[in-house]
């Protein structure tokens, strides 16, 4: 395979996490939802679904952001040496966002009692 083909395969990949993406935001959309429904009949089963929704979605983001540490990672250890000050920083960035989405499943996981979609 070139690298023309290996980088279109990429991309396209690339494409389809990002509509993943979209739908988990919309997936968060609906979980404010049915909390909001919530508020009206504070319901522990309503409680529930939406922190799942909410946990579910950061689990996903988590994967992704995986893999765009990979990526960036990789594409920092073939950059030219006189670019890896500037790849290091994308990799930082993406550390970050793992670092990010973590503490988010954490709360998310701990505090049932928040009200609103983590994000993301």
């Amino acid at each position: 395979m070139s690298d023309l083909e290996k980088e279109l395969k990429r991309l396209k990949f690339e494409d389809i996490l990002w509509i993943i993406f979209g739908i988990l935001c919309f997936i968060n959309v609906y979980g404010d939802s049915i909390q909001e429904k919530n508020l009206y009949i504070n319901s522990k089963t309503l409680e529930n679904k939406s922190n799942k929704v909410f946990t579910f979605t950061l689990i996903i983001t988590f994967f992704i952001y995986i893999y765009f540490f990979i990526r960036n990672y990789n594409s920092y250890k073939n950059a030219p040496e006189n670019e890896k000050e500037l790849y290091t920083i994308k990799v930082l960035g993406s550390s970050f966002l793992i670092a990010g989405v973590i503490c988010l499943i954490y709360f998310q996981i701990n505090n049932k009692n928040f009200i609103g979609s983590p994000s993301l």
